[in-house]
């Protein structure tokens, strides 16, 4: 499967060629294994449904022909796994994805089974990742889990070791939230600090985006947290910083601007020139901003488009621009053309607009157009 597409869509990724791969691998350490009724019960219901519901579909056959005494399954699902992935992770591995109802099947079936579970849970994410899985454990036995995680942190695999980081995302995507840990994000923070110098970017991404989750609850932690990871001023460390700092960022946070040296600007003659104040749709908006700056200083340059909704009110949604290091009384021109044809994720809708242009946090230009 190379990539995703209106033709070739996530769902895809659950098709009966690796269920059928599936089947062969547990009948292959498991000779009572019924391969042709499982491939035929997930078959029979598999094309109308969705992501989730494939899954879902084909862990329920695993429990259905795998035997009761979970013990049993879990080593059978362990010992028929495909082999390790490398330690440099590359694209997506999609066939992968078969490994998620597995690891669905150890948290539903093997929730009473703390060690066995997160053992099979740690084999699993060395094929593909068992981070919506392990977050049940975490659940029922938060105290066993981060005693356990804490050990993982150092753990030679970068798989188990990203696990950490990811499985305890407080938003992780397409997962239930950890409310215990938006509320208090300390447990995580503790785990975070171990893994924040990991020597694989792939980790510390994970460990950012761990922050970036934990920022939309806790913002002045997570700043406050930074601050003290800044002091050293590595290549690595200040990727991590304004990865994880991306949400507040956005936000115009001044503490986290503040952080990465965006003051509050010094620009005077701001003008933003719109090409034209009606965009036919499908068309595009063109516009220029203009500014000059009184001192020497970095700015962070965003645009924010205030859409109009199918309610018939507008809201914002942030782009990000320019980063610019400019001297004093520098003259700035930028330029930016914006489409306005409709993509899967946005629809446009007729009506009044309006764009603004947001330096360092502080809005410096807005006009309003006309999307018809």
């Amino acid at each position: 499967m190379a990539g995703l597409s209106a033709e070739n869509q996530l769902r895809d990724v659950y098709n009966m060629r690796i269920v059928s791969n599936l089947a062969q691998r547990i009948k292959g350490v498991y000779a009572e294994f019924d391969e042709q009724g499982f491939c035929r019960a997930i078959e029979a219901d598999l094309e109308g449904l969705g992501f989730g519901e494939r899954s879902s579909l084909i862990r329920n056959a695993l429990k259905n022909h795998l035997p009761n005494d979970f013990e049993r399954s879990a080593q059978k699902l362990m010992d028929s796994l495909e082999p390790e992935l490398d330690d440099q992770p590359g694209e997506t591995p999609w066939d992968g994805f078969i490994v998620v109802p597995e690891t669905e099947y150890i948290a539903q079936e093997g929730i009473d089974h703390f060690n066995l579970g997160m053992e099979a849970l740690k084999e699993m994410t060395k094929r593909f990742s068992s981070e919506g899985a392990i977050r049940t454990f975490i659940e029922r036995y938060p105290e066993e889990s981060l005693a356990l995680l804490r050990v993982w942190v150092a753990d030679p695999n970068v798989h188990v070791r990203r696990l950490v980081s990811e499985g305890t995302r407080p938003r992780l995507p397409l997962a239930a939230p950890l409310h215990s840990f938006k509320n208090d994000p300390g447990p995580v923070l503790e785990l975070l600090e171990m893994q924040k110098d990991d020597p694989e970017l792939y980790v510390r991404r994970s460990v950012a985006n761990n922050l970036n989750d934990i920022s939309k609850d806790n913002p002045a932690i997570v700043v406050s947290t930074l601050q003290e990871w800044s002091q050293d001023d590595s290549e690595e460390r200040q990727w991590l910083t304004r990865h994880a700092l991306r949400t507040l960022l956005k936000q115009g946070n001044e503490d986290a601007l503040g952080l990465l040296g965006y003051l509050a600007p010094g620009i005077t003659d701001a003008e933003l020139e719109l090409e034209d104040g009606w965009v036919p749709r499908e068309g595009d908006l063109e516009f220029v901003f203009k500014f000059v700056s009184e001192r020497a200083q970095k700015l962070m340059i965003d645009y924010r488009i205030h859409y109009m909704k199918s309610n018939g009110k507008q809201a914002p949604k942030t782009f990000k621009w320019s980063i610019r290091d400019v001297g004093a009384g520098d003259s700035v021109v930028i330029a930016r053309k914006q489409s306005f044809k409709t993509i899967s994720t946005r629809k446009h809708y007729p009506g009044s607009h309006r764009v603004e242009v947001v330096v360092n946090g502080h809005t410096m230009a807005e006009a309003e157009f006309v999307c018809d």
